[in-house]
This record gives structure tokens, C-alpha cells and sequence, in this order.
């Protein structure tokens, strides 16, 4: 995502020491699409959120590249690929493992990451969902279902999609809708201790930005009787995982999570 691309090079994500990176894979289309026939084969026949821990976990390591992913044709926008397994920023990582995961045969690949990252899965800048909360997480309704917590706060947020989208000559009035948070500080506490179950969630971080309240996404994965981690490309240098309370207390920055249930 360009919004999240901006942003991020503002906020950081994890200041840990750059660790060396593997062995990538190329970007050349061919070499990808096999590389991602080999995670796939090897997920197991479940459930999607089973299958979704398993290539997202299979992509640990792999190198962090911020804004690597785009149209394939500066006509339709950016010229980049519109799929690499070889480098990932954080909503990219999100994407291709759900992509893997949802995917039912190997040849619709790119269909499946389209349909994910596009309105419609039409391939072009402006149909890309840039905004995680007012456009990623709605548009993508059929696989992800925001969750509520008891101890939520709601608050008004205002998307700066006017001047974001002008920089491309297109013109969307800003947005301002309501989001549902559940505060750094019980997030933490939730989260500090070990989980009561076994399962993988979606999480975003909301900053204090202005127009621009998602700044950092990943996985939360939760282990029964194991306190949760955050699975996420970091800017730190590759996908990692580390206990979700301890990154939060890291990053004062943020002021709350969104968390939310893939499904069927």
C-alpha cells in the first residue's frame, strides 16, 4: 500500500539490529509463482485459518522490503510485480500468505492476490485498497470480520483519502468513520498473559497520525496456555515474531490495536 508505504517511513516499525537476510527468491514472475507452488503444496487441508498459520509461518524470514508490490505496468500505476516471495512489507506479507491460503488451485495465484488488494480484483492504482480500516479490512468482508472486545472505545477517524488520491490525479472525498480500539494499555494487559486458546487473528496498530490511523499490520497468533505473539515483517529487517505485549510496550507511538477473525 503507497498510504502505508508514506507513513511507515515516518513512524518505524522495530528497532532490533537488521539481522542477515536469506537467500531470496527472484522477482522474475515464473520463479515466484513456483516458489509459491511449493508453500502451497505443502499446506494442510483445513480450515482457512489453519492453513493461513501455516504459510504465513512459512514465509518467517523472509527479507522486509517497504513498497515492493504494484500493478506490473506503470499504465495501470506502479510497474512493479504484483506478486514477490522474496521480499515483504508488512501488508504484503498479510496478503500473499492469505493469498496461499485461500488459493484452491495453484494457477489462480495472482487471481486470489488481485481479489485481495483490489476493489473488485480490478488491477489499478486507484482501485488499490490503500487504506487498511476504511478499505483493506471492508472490501475484503468475505474472509475478515473485525472483532470486538468488551472493553473497546470508539472513536471517530478521519482518512485522509482526498489529498492522498490527488497525487495521482483522483479525486475521493476524505472519509471519516467510526473505530472501534481497544487501547494500548489493555492490549497489553490482555495480552501479558497466557492465551486460553489456539487459533490466528489479524491485528493493526493504530497511531497517532492524522488521516492515517492504521500504521502497522500482521498476525496475532495465539497458543493455549502461551502468551500471543505478533507474526509480522518488520522494519527491522525480515518477518519475524515476537510477544504481541512486549512490541506494544515498545512503541508508545501506538495508542491502540484493531484485531480481526479470518473466516470460513
Amino acid at each position: 500500500m503507497i498510504r502505508l508505504l508514506l507513513v511507515f517511513g515516518l513512524t518505524g516499525c522495530f528497532q532490533a539490529p537488521t539481522p542477515k537476510p536469506i537467500v531470496a527468491v527472484s522477482a522474475d514472475t515464473d520463479t515466484t509463482l513456483a516458489a509459491a507452488r511449493r508453500i502451497w503444496k505443502d499446506l494442510p487441508a483445513a480450515d482457512l485459518a489453519t492453513r493461513l498459520e501455516a504459510a504465513s509461518r512459512a514465509l518467517l524470514g523472509r527479507p522486509y522490503m517497504l513498497g515492493q508490490l504494484g500493478e506490473g505496468d506503470s499504465g495501470l500505476g506502479d510497474a512493479k510485480p504484483r506478486l514477490r516471495l522474496d521480499v515483504f512489507d508488512c501488508v504484503t506479507y498479510l496478503e500473499t500468505s492469505l493469498m496461499l491460503a485461500v488459493s484452491v488451485d495453484s494457477s489462480r495465484f495472482l487471481s486470489s492476490m488481485d481479489s485481495i488488494r483490489y476493489l473488485h480484483g480490478k488491477v489499478e492504482w486507484k482501485s488499490r485498497n490503500h487504506f487498511f480500516e476504511g478499505e483493506w479490512l471492508p472490501r475484503n468482508q468475505q474472509l475478515a470480520k473485525q472483532v470486538s472486545f468488551s472493553d473497546d472505545t470508539v472513536e471517530m477517524r478521519q482518512l485522509n483519502r482526498k489529498s492522498f488520491y490527488a497525487k495521482r490525479k483522483v479525486d475521493v472525498p476524505d472519509t471519516t468513520l467510526p473505530l472501534r480500539i481497544q487501547p494500548r494499555e489493555r492490549a497489553i494487559a490482555r495480552w501479558s498473559k497466557p492465551s486460553d486458546t489456539t487459533r490466528i487473528r489479524g491485528v493493526g496498530f493504530i497511531g497517532k497520525v492524522p488521516g492515517y490511523p492504521v500504521l502497522h499490520t500482521g498476525f496475532l497468533v495465539e497458543r493455549k496456555g502461551e502468551n500471543a505473539i505478533l507474526r509480522h515483517a518488520s522494519q527491522a529487517g525480515t518477518v519475524r515474531e515476537q510477544p504481541i505485549a512486549e512490541y506494544l510496550r515498545e512503541k508508545p507511538k501506538f495508542v491502540g490495536v484493531v484485531v480481526w477473525e479470518w473466516f470460513p
